[in-house]
């Protein structure tokens, strides 16, 4: 368990870069290279039998992981536009998530040989549907073109935030870490200097990322989910998708952190720093809630049918048990098990709680697809866990490669020179 205050100055910033250890153990990489060959398999073995199923998972899990990947590198921005310097220490680990981003975009560009067992709209419906704005090539154009800006830009926010911290990393490593190394402090100006510099590039770089965030994963919520209802309308569809990608980060980051203080014993964070992420974990879990229920009590006292349905789907054909899972690992038991102080202290804890919120949020993402695409009782069994396998492997692999590459904690910044602040 971690102590009451982390490690200080030149530890901190030695234990930090010893994380990264310039490899990835063996065992590891076996191990994620058979999820990926699970993954691979599960899928190729049921688009034949059953397209709809393998794509529809293919699709939900694409929306749960490019959202989780995309908040990592939003995390940075949102800390360097609002100079959050509570959070700074786990920036590197959310940051870390971003590594995924050039992996979803070539997942998304498979789905769109898939849109034809997905979308309802490709063939006659009826309701309200624009079939003007709704036509496959346009959604993958549009979509595809804002998701290929967001990872240019999410790139170059990641090179300047990590640039400052190249020096400490110098002759440490060989291959393809040691040429990546080599480009970052090319044309090295000076250490305060490139700081500086970076601190620049980032206080422009952060608030354009953050707007094309809200308003490409509005318009992918909305094209790639919402639209599989036809007729169905929802305002707020667009916050709920990327608050949710929001708070599967901030789990995300408890998880890892707990990992590394209260299993590998790395005094980095003091509790008071987990107490602030647990704060934070906690209200975003109550605010995606207050998001989730404003839509449904809206449409519950409006009693439109082509809105109920959405509801409908949700609850019959044993899809009711599903969305009552998912709204008490998001909200219920978070809720519960992170009230007072003492909980969100406890890294492991914190870890534990954040694990019940990534499995909610897994199932929440199954409930935003396979309810409006499918006629039956809900397909659950290998291809469903298979495929999240892979993905899981792919996540695995692109963090992994991070991680032993770029240290744990930003080094540049200047709290690493003095005590870890305690927080209120």
């Amino acid at each position: 368990m971690v102590a009451e205050g982390a490690l200080s100055g030149e530890s901190r910033r030695r234990e930090a870069i010893e994380a990264a250890s310039g490899s990835i153990p063996g065992r590891r990489v076996l191990l994620l290279l058979a999820a990926v060959a699970i993954g691979a398999a599960a899928f190729f073995m049921t688009v034949g039998e059953s397209p709809q199923r393998a794509w529809g998972n293919l699709w939900y899990n694409f929306l749960f992981w490019t959202a989780l990947a995309q908040a990592g590198v939003i995390f940075g921005a949102i800390l360097q536009a609002t100079k959050g310097h509570w959070g700074k220490d786990f920036r590197r680990i959310a940051e870390g998530a971003g590594a995924f981003l050039p992996v979803s975009l070539l997942v998304f560009i498979d789905l769109y040989f898939g849109a034809e067992y997905i979308f309802p709209w490709v063939g006659p419906v009826e309701g309200h549907v624009n079939l003007q704005w709704l036509t496959v090539d346009g959604v993958f154009l549009r979509n595809g073109v804002l998701l290929t800006l967001m990872v240019v830009v999410s790139g170059l926010f990641l090179w300047h935030s990590l640039r400052p911290d190249a020096r400490f990393l110098e002759g440490r490593y060989s291959g393809w870490r040691a040429a990546l190394v080599g480009r970052l402090t090319r044309n090295w100006r000076g250490d305060e200097e490139e700081a500086e510099h970076s601190r620049s590039k980032l206080s422009w770089l952060s608030p354009l990322l953050i707007l094309m965030w809200i308003t490409a994963f509005t318009l992918l919520a909305v094209d790639m989910a919402m639209s599989l209802l036809p007729g169905f309308l929802s305002v707020i569809w667009g916050p709920i998708y990327f608050i949710g990608g929001w708070l599967t980060l901030l789990a995300f980051v408890a998880v890892v952190a707990g990992w590394h203080a209260g299993v590998r014993e790395r005094r980095l964070w003091s509790c008071w720093q987990f107490h602030d992420l647990g704060k934070l974990l906690f209200a975003f879990a109550i605010f995606w809630t207050y998001l989730w229920f404003s839509q449904l009590i809206v449409i519950w006292y409006g009693n439109i049918p082509r809105e109920t349905n959405w509801f409908v789907q949700r609850t019959e054909q044993g899809f009711g048990p599903l969305l009552v899972l998912q709204m008490i690992l998001i909200f219920g038991l978070p809720f519960i098990l992170l009230l007072g102080r003492a909980p969100k202290m406890k890294p492991r804890w914190l870890a534990f709680v954040a694990l019940l919120i990534l499995l909610g949020f897994w199932i929440e993402r199954y409930n935003l697809v396979f309810p409006s695409i499918w006629v039956g009782s809900p397909p659950l069994g290998f291809p469903e866990l298979g495929i999240f396998v892979g993905f899981l492997g792919l996540f695995g692999l692109t963090y992994s490669l991070y991680a032993s590459t770029f240290p744990l904690l930003p080094l540049r910044e200047s709290l690493m020179e003095g005590e870890a602040s305690k927080g209120p």
